[in-house]
């Protein structure tokens, strides 16, 4: 089963000619079975032989995400590729009809590339001149008509030069100013600022000039100016006009004004001196603003061209142009990056391989294909080998749409080591149905179920849309899952959405005694599934369901717990390790048993019995916990029997004592077992040579560059603990791992009450919804009631998604998530592996196919 544990993996050397490293390689990376083991993890890639054409493919990606920004700009539609399988065959068969070598395809796509891209660079750089030119045109235009506007006609005489002095400007309006032409000159400073700087422009004239200055601005129209460096967005200019008295160039007012537009980069511009200058210039203007757009709109149609181009979706193809050359040179920047995970020696490419049991003949046959396909060309070879170094193998589970959600949760905790029991097998099952408990309502949980449903049955719809329950495809069946056991949870509960439903008919009826109206049971009824409605209608319906919470939850904590305490055992006994299985299985799961085990007796024992009228014998479970730890053998109010005539002092001695002789047996006896196994290794170590194993081809190239594999039987060790351990150390950490088990038998079975926590608080703030929304216009009726109704149930309805089917369906899974993390996983789990890393030119490719979300 490889989903239980992973699959056998076998060790092989692969050797490649380095004249047809780049066909075999683009055969293995087909098969999506092979795991590289890089030969030096310590040299970077920049060293490696291959790291100029990764770094080729890198520019070519730059140049194409330019085009793809180019295209985005210009709305010009990408077809992105929905199947890389087919797109794989395409290639190799575009390159299998070609003369030249496989590998200077790559030469062919750099220079048409570079050519289309220098191209549409020279074409963007003559639209961004021609965009500023029409700019300035625009802005030199809007300035001839605005100023006119604002200065009118009386400004285009020249006015006698009186006197040169300071005018108060300040409060004046336009035609004030007009009359003091005569006697004092004026300047001008006309010209164009953004919008959003004009009120600050506007404040800093007025301090600089003291008052000495007249100001006015008009809009130039938003839809005229782009911004070339922000994609041709619009922006908004004004005109403004100052007006203040001075003489000359040389004036004070001119300086500091000069000053202030370049500190805003204002554009300026100088104002025609006569009517018929403002004429001419304005036709120059409107002149080579035609011009302008003609060019624009010829330019424009010659970049759109070219990226029609890139557009296009060719013959036997799935996908625009630029899309393909794109998986293309992801496909060789991967190709190049797994051949730099081989040594290269001389004309040989050389390294070490993981593959799973069987695939071994996949590459075999796709190494003859290569010599079939391309005749001359030498291929590789493969042979096994004892694995290398202390590093284990990889860890490799086949998942399906189904299992892949719950093996992600496990694998974000930790890999499983090789061959160790896979957690994700069974967090399919007990995840979603922890989830179940603490969500547990027939109405919430339904909701569940349906959106579950909904998108299982139409994903492939969903996928081609563009909702946002695209996002949540990946883990529909994860959705399902959780929304089925919430809803059976919910009939276990028999909790509606805080209402109880009497499906099967109470086992209670009401009986007057006197003045008190009591519930009595029929006899010999029991209610078919689920709680009884009425325990959901009497006053002490709280204490009731916490008590029934909490005990079901206390009990399916133990049963997970000990569950992974028997799956540690059985890690044992397939790796044979017999030392964890008798000093650590045994005692721990005997420790467990004779404690929290005993409690859930208990409880189920006291279930089990009819306390009618002698509700005040039944004893508390938490008082015989503790009693058994405080007050040994002594049982104030037993379970069973009579306090005089009761074995169950003596049961809980029992327990108490085998639970307490566990402990030392956990403690002492692995770490000095250890410690002398060790000491046997250590003597025994100088006579473990390896001249008696057979030298391959491999082997004996190996031998020339012996101080690489040293480094890398050094990295080897220093992470997979192949150094001599003291005996201080050995037994710290079986200190450690003892006082963890036994404490954390206590804090981990608390934990789980959190199933009985997060369900109270749902049902909780289910029935505080209800009362405060719904209850109310239910109980008024008539036409009031209808309104409150309505309006209530608007509330109601926004209330119960946002909390309820938002946060607390969170909140249920990150505890879901925690109980497997570290209540269950750790009992057995160890999460030091490491994952099977398949070299698929597929996964790599579907990878970046999906467009990036903007």
């Amino acid at each position: 089963m490889n989903f239980f544990r992973s699959q056998t993996m076998g060790y092989y050397k692969l050797i490649i000619p380095r004249e047809s490293a780049w066909n075999v390689m683009n055969e293995l990376a087909e098969l999506d079975c092979i795991h590289f083991v890089d030969y030096d993890p310590t040299l970077p890639m920049i060293n490696r032989p291959f790291a100029n054409y990764i770094k080729r493919c890198d520019d070519l990606l730059v140049k194409l995400s330019l085009i793809e920004h180019e295209m985005k700009k210009y709305l010009k539609k990408i077809t992105h590729c929905k199947d890389v399988n087919l797109l794989i065959k395409n290639f190799k068969q575009l390159i299998k009809e070609r003369s030249k070598a496989s590998h200077t395809y790559l030469d062919e796509i750099e220079n048409d590339l570079e050519k289309k891209h220098q191209q549409l660079i020279e074409q963007s750089t003559n639209m961004e001149n021609l965009h500023e030119r029409r700019n300035k045109l625009i802005e030199h235009k809007s300035v001839l008509l605005k100023g006119e506007a604002l200065l009118g006609q009386s400004f285009f005489q020249p006015a006698n030069y009186v006197a040169e002095g300071y005018v108060n400007l300040q409060g004046k309006e336009l035609d004030d100013i007009k009359v003091l032409q005569g006697s004092v000159k004026f300047n001008y400073l006309v010209g164009v600022i953004n919008k959003e700087d004009q009120i600050r422009f506007k404040r800093i004239i007025f301090r600089i000039t003291k008052g000495n200055a007249w100001m006015n601005t008009m809009d130039i129209e938003s839809d005229q100016i782009v911004d070339t460096k922000n994609d041709d967005a619009k922006i908004i200019k004004s005109v403004f006009v100052v007006v203040y008295p001075g003489g000359g160039g040389s004036n004070i007012i001119t300086n500091k004004l000069n000053k202030i537009c370049e500190s805003f980069q204002v554009a300026k511009y100088t104002f025609p001196e006569n009517n018929m200058i403002f004429q001419e210039k304005l036709r120059q203007i409107e002149t080579e603003l035609v011009e302008t757009r003609n060019l624009l709109e010829m330019t424009k149609n010659q970049v759109e061209a070219y990226l029609d181009d890139f557009q296009r979706i060719y013959q036997n193809s799935n996908c625009s142009q630029i899309e393909e050359l794109k998986l293309f040179l992801i496909k060789e920047k991967y190709l190049y990056t797994q051949l730099n995970y081989l040594r290269v020696q001389g004309s040989v490419l050389y390294g070490s391989i993981w593959l799973p049991q069987g695939a071994d003949i996949k590459v075999d046959q796709a190494l003859r294909e290569v010599q079939t396909t391309y005749e001359g060309l030498p291929t590789g070879q493969l042979q096994i080998s004892p694995p290398e170094g202390t590093r284990p193998p990889p860890t490799f589970f086949e998942t399906n749409q189904v299992t892949w959600g719950f093996q992600e949760i496990v694998n974000t905790y930790g890999m499983p080591r090789y061959k160790e029991i896979n957690p994700g097998l069974f967090t399919v099952m007990t995840f979603p149905f922890l989830f179940g408990v603490m969500f547990a309502d027939i109405g919430h949980g339904f909701c569940l179920l349906l959106l579950g449903l909904y998108l299982c049955v139409f994903n492939k719809d969903i996928k081609e849309s563009d909702s946002i329950l695209k996002h949540a495809l990946i883990v529909r069946h994860m959705l399902l899952m959780m929304g089925v056991w919430a809803f059976y949870n919910g009939w276990i509960y028999n909790d509606f959405m805080s209402v109880p439903i009497n499906l099967f008919g109470s086992c209670y009826y009401q009986d007057d005694e006197g003045d008190e109206t009591i519930w009595a049971r029929k006899e010999d009824c029991v209610y078919p599934f689920g709680i009884d409605p009425v325990w959901l209608c009497v006053p002490n319906e709280l204490t009731f369901m916490n008590s029934y919470k909490m005990k079901l939850a206390v009990i399916i904590g133990v049963i997970h717990m000990m569950f992974g305490i028997i799956l540690k055992g059985v890690n044992a006994i397939y790796f044979k390790n017999w030392v964890d299985f008798i000093f650590e299985f045994i005692p721990q799961i005997i420790f467990f048993t004779c404690t929290f085990g005993y409690m859930d007796f208990l409880i189920l024992y006291k279930w089990s019995e009819n306390w009618d009228n002698r509700t005040q014998d039944a004893p508390s479970i938490i008082t015989l916990m503790i009693n058994m730890i405080l007050s040994p053998g002594n049982v104030d109010q037993p379970l069973w029997g009579t306090k005089e005539d009761s074995s169950e002092g003596q049961v809980q001695t029992a327990m108490l004592l085998i639970a307490l002789i566990c402990v030392p047996i956990i403690l002492l006896p692995k770490p000095l077992i250890l410690n002398c196994e060790n000491k046997k290794k250590h003597a025994h170590s100088s006579s473990n040579l390896s001249e008696n194993m057979n030298k391959d081809l491999y082997q004996k190239i190996n031998e020339e560059s012996e101080g690489t594999q040293q480094n890398s039987e050094i990295q080897a060790e220093s992470s997979g603990g192949g150094h001599h351990e003291e005996f201080g150390d050995i037994f710290v950490h079986q200190v450690i791992e003892t006082i963890e088990f036994v404490l954390g038998s206590i804090s981990n079975t608390a934990s789980y009450l959190r199933l009985w926590a997060l369900s109270l608080a749902h049902g909780q703030l289910a029935e505080v919804f209800f009362q405060m929304c719904l209850n109310g216009g239910i109980s008024t009726g008539g036409f009031v009631g209808a309104i409150r109704l309505l309006i209530g149930y608007a509330i109601f309805s926004l209330v119960t998604f946002g909390v309820l089917m938002m946060m607390d369906v969170m909140e249920c899974f990150l505890h879901a998530l925690r109980l497997h993390w570290v209540e269950f996983q750790n009992k057995f789990f160890k999460a030091d592996g490491y994952a099977f890393e398949k070299c698929s030119f597929a996964k790599v490719m579907q990878e970046n196919a999906a467009p990036k979300e903007e």
